[in-house]
């Protein structure tokens, strides 16, 4: 995995996020957070960048498999039901699909061994 570097590269004038390997379109004006761990909380209909990083943490670790077609950046019932998934493995509760304080908890705390978070620039 040579081309995994010590921190992630987030290029928005270049329209590529690099985030664990996976490329995603960015708008080349919006600003977002880097870090999902200290932004806003999410749910159903949250849009933007920082639902783009979920889905891809997401995707990354077999939770969830956005069809062909299927933009990626709105939180609807796909991204739900994988972050209830998750939520479940690591005992988040209720494991509803929040994506709020006590999932960003449980994050840090499962990402911090794997040497996810520097890879993520956190």
């Amino acid at each position: 995995m040579n081309y995994l570097k010590s921190s992630v590269s987030f290029l928005v004038g270049a329209s590529l996020v690099f985030a664990l390997g996976l490329f995603v379109s960015v708008p080349e004006a919006q600003a977002y957070e880097k870090n999902i761990l200290a932004s806003q909380n999410m749910t159903i209909g949250t849009t933007g960048e920082n639902v783009v990083v979920l889905q891809g943490l997401l995707q990354e670790m077999g939770y969830m498999n956005i069809p062909n077609g299927i933009p990626m950046g709105y939180y609807g019932s796909l991204t739900r039901d994988a972050l209830a998934q998750y939520q479940a493995t690591q005992n988040v509760t209720p494991a509803v699909g929040y994506f709020g304080p006590l999932t960003k908890v449980a994050m840090h705390k499962d990402f911090s061994p794997r040497g996810w978070l520097s890879l993520l620039g956190w």
